[in-house]
């Protein structure tokens, strides 16, 4: 009997490693993203991992990273830009290689090699990575802190990139697929040079029809002397706050009265206006409603925010569901 139950142990404990390692069927087939935002050296980057679905499994992880540069008047930052190509897109043209220091994970540390530059390139790494998750899932990449504090990837033979975001983003890149959710994203800048990455979250039934859409925005700022910050909440997030008509309900009153949120949502509600999130919540209702990804020949009412960008990620949402 104690046999027996061994056995059982061992052969539910193989269906888990299975299942660890991409044994896993998913119901929707397609490209599934997780991105972030962050800011390098005072300018923005976006970092994203894909999993890609086919037939129900796990067939690819794709790692990129998007940077920027700052754009400097003697001392003082007034704007940011966005770089032209992803690492990937750069491949040696990156400078990792041959250029930073050689790192060499030995006896449970970090040591830098002296004398010694980089092996392999940003991209071959990161290609490494994406052949290690394929293999053995995306929990199988430890992390060690170097000298300096930083954690870096420890398990992966030529490997040496500090884990900037890369493991995180590819779990939520799983569950994402495993929700049926697509996520797609547009960097972009505001009119004062800030950095602005819109994006749209669309999840899709077995059936390929999607039942949810979801558009936002982050902004930015750019301080003089940091350079870009992020702001804390997206368009979404801020709601009655993001203030879009603020303007129009205060010059309707009192001077020096600045005027309350209450009673912008009443200015609002009395002259038929709309905040954006209530806008591109119209937009996101048709399309569910409609199952078409391109803009209606009529506009909806109550929408009056450009949509063109809106459009072009809803239908790039649509084309990643294979």
């Amino acid at each position: 009997m104690k046999r027996f139950f061994a056995m059982i142990y061992v052969f539910v404990a193989a269906l888990a490693l299975v299942a660890c390692k991409g044994g896993e069927k998913f119901d929707v087939d397609g490209e599934f993203t997780a991105f972030e935002v962050t800011e390098h050296n005072g300018a923005p980057m976006v970092t994203s991992v894909t999993v890609t679905i086919k037939n129900g499994k796990i067939s690819k992880f794709y790692i990129d990273a998007l940077q920027g540069s700052k754009v400097e008047e003697g001392e003082v930052i007034t704007a940011v830009n966005w770089n032209e190509k992803t690492k990937k897109e750069l491949k040696f043209d990156y400078g990792m290689k041959d250029v930073g220091p050689r790192y060499e994970f030995k006896d449970g540390a970090w040591k830098v090699v002296e004398g010694k530059t980089s092996e392999k390139e940003w991209f071959e790494q990161a290609e490494l990575l994406e052949a290690k998750w394929l293999k053995d899932g995306v929990d199988s990449l430890t992390l060690t802190k170097d000298a300096d504090g930083a954690e870096r990837i420890d398990n992966v033979a030529g490997v040496t990139l500090k884990d900037g975001g890369y493991i995180k983003l590819a779990k939520q890149a799983v569950e994402n697929a495993r929700a049926g959710k697509v996520v797609v994203f547009k960097t972009g800048l505001s009119k004062g040079g800030a950095a602005e990455i819109y994006f749209v979250e669309a999840t899709f039934n077995k059936e390929g029809k999607a039942t949810e859409i979801v558009i936002d925005t982050r902004q930015s700022k750019v301080d003089a002397e940091k350079g870009l910050i992020w702001n804390e909440k997206t368009k979404q997030e801020l709601g009655f706050e993001y203030r879009m008509h603020y303007s129009y309900y205060q010059a309707t009153l009192e001077e020096g009265d600045e005027g309350t949120i209450e009673g912008y949502k009443a200015w609002l509600k009395d002259n038929n206006e709309l905040e954006w999130f209530e806008q591109v919540a119209k937009i996101s209702a048709d399309v569910v409603a409609t199952q078409k990804s391109t803009a209606p020949a009529d506009a909806i009412a109550g929408v009056t925010v450009v949509t063109d960008t809106y459009y072009e990620l809803i239908a790039n949402a649509f084309a990643a569901v294979k």
